[in-house]
């Protein structure tokens, strides 16, 4: 897997590489902006994931996800939302799948 040392680089890489579309979490659930649809977490397998400096964070660091949904989209999410409500970031991310 690719190392990034900056969030613009690892944001610039992956929608390079396919991760063309954006995933956020709205009312405990996922929604593709691009697409302006919810998709479902369980629908979703987290195939990279990217830890990257970030001084303007409280952590120093940010967290880059890149996810794979069934129909083969290709999409981004970043821990910010984590930031705000760690809780319901993470009960939203377990429900994803995991690449083995």
């Amino acid at each position: 897997m690719p190392r990034y040392n900056t969030f613009k680089e690892a944001i610039s890489a992956m929608r390079d590489r396919g991760f063309t579309h954006t995933f956020s979490i709205q009312h405990e659930e996922l929604f593709c902006s691009e697409l302006n649809k919810p998709i479902n977490p369980e629908q979703l397998t987290l195939i990279e994931r990217h830890r990257v400096e970030a001084p303007e964070k409280d952590t120093g660091a940010c967290e880059i996800y890149g996810f794979r949904a069934d129909d083969n989209t290709m999409g981004l999410m970043t821990s910010t939302y984590a930031e705000y409500d760690p809780e319901g970031f993470q009960a939203v991310f377990r429900r994803c799948r995991q690449a083995r």
